[in-house]
């Protein structure tokens, strides 16, 4: 069971939902186009339309009204436009739009000035490559994690099965516990070195 279900997780982990600078048209993008690119890249499998929606119409409105992205030039969206929207995907599944304000308020200061758009797209560079490599250190953690798992002994009269289903309630619960300290390491740094918006 442990073999097949980390080689699931191995796969979950490495089926990578980020958009690559090189997926990025050269043309600018209309509206309709841009929610088009993101729900082909990062859009989800579901009956529901807007469940399968990685970026709308009003959360692009959204973005522009909270600051978090530069209006569109004329109906047009560039390539800085994409990566800051990627950007804004992938933190806000853990931080609240307040806070990514902040933690991109470095970037986002000087957001109408052309030469930021090589700054924003080297930052984003810089993260792809990071994540890579912070994905794959948290993959080995994670293959470590079960093995020490596997180890614990459950007492009773119970079956493999049933014994099986606590180690992976352990597993989840360590994961859990893990994502939760990330997160308020997280949310520390961003109260402790970004300055406070409103």
């Amino acid at each position: 069971m442990v073999h097949d279900l980390l080689s699931k997780l191995s796969e979950l982990i490495n089926s990578s939902d980020d958009i690559k600078l090189d997926d990025i048209p050269e043309y600018r993008l209309y509206i309709s186009q841009l929610e088009e690119f993101f729900d082909k890249k990062l859009g989800k499998a579901g009956s529901d339309e807007e469940d399968r929606k990685a970026i709308s119409k009003t959360m692009i409105q959204n973005y522009i009204k909270d600051g978090l992205l530069m209006p569109p030039e004329g109906k047009c969206y560039n390539r800085s436009h994409v990566v800051l929207l990627a950007l804004i995907y992938s933190l806000k599944s853990i931080l609240s739009i307040r806070d990514i304000r902040r933690l991109l308020n470095p970037i986002l200061s000087d957001i109408d000035n052309d030469d930021n758009s090589s700054e924003i797209i080297n930052l984003y560079e810089n993260y792809l490559r990071l994540k890579t490599k912070s994905v794959q250190n948290m993959s080995n953690s994670m293959y470590e994690l079960a093995g020490e798992v596997m180890e614990q002994f459950i007492p009773g009269n119970k079956t493999d099965e049933e014994k099986d289903r606590i180690r992976l309630l352990l597993f989840v619960s360590v994961l859990i516990a893990e994502a939760n300290y990330y997160k308020r390491i997280a949310e520390f740094l961003i109260d402790e070195y970004f300055e406070n918006i409103d």
